[in-house]
């Protein structure tokens, strides 16, 4: 059927329960273990080579912002990640972003990391959706990532107060 194997999603859940939660150092050494080194190098180098305003939503059920790209000064992702291990990432104009190919992309891993590093959202409760989302795809929920895009914008246009979360370099060079 569609979704994960539930017996995988089982396993993840029983071996998350038998050990103590996870702090910040624990986090990254796990993230290192189930994301490709060169996926991960590339967001911790966007986080030691400047300052991100993460904008983000955080919920018991799921984790949503805006990352901005490097690359483009008017480019955002709209980034989610969601508890059962969904995931999504695309640009303002609702386009996949082609870091993705099966895996978390670099702009969900900055948003991961800089929350986590801010003590937005526990690294516990990452890691164990981090783990559920090996088990899935990508799948982009367009009202739900329009919706985040639209508060972003709302955000720029000064009609709607949402705070950033600021990364600063220095943060991450010890990761």
């Amino acid at each position: 059927g569609d979704g994960p194997d539930p017996i995988a999603l089982a396993r993840i859940d029983r071996a998350k329960s038998r050990r103590k939660p996870v702090d910040l150092p624990q986090f990254m050494k796990l993230l290192g273990k189930s994301i490709e080194g060169p996926r991960l190098a590339k967001a911790l180098t966007m986080l030691k080579g400047e300052r991100f305003r993460l904008f983000a939503e955080t919920s018991d059920e799921r984790l949503a912002g805006i990352v901005k790209s490097q690359s483009g000064e008017d480019l955002v992702y709209s980034c989610s990640l969601a508890s059962d291990g969904s995931f999504a990432c695309c640009t303002q104009n609702l386009n996949v972003c082609g870091g993705l190919r099966g895996a978390l992309c670099k702009h969900l891993l900055v948003l991961v990391i800089g929350l986590a590093q801010a003590n937005e959202i526990s690294p516990d409760v990452l890691d164990l959706w981090i783990q559920r989302s090996a088990l899935q795809k990508p799948s982009l929920n367009r009202d739900a990532q329009s919706e985040v895009l639209l508060r972003y914008k709302g955000v720029e246009a000064g009609e709607i107060d949402w705070r950033p979360t600021e990364t600063v370099p220095e943060d991450f060079y010890t990761l």
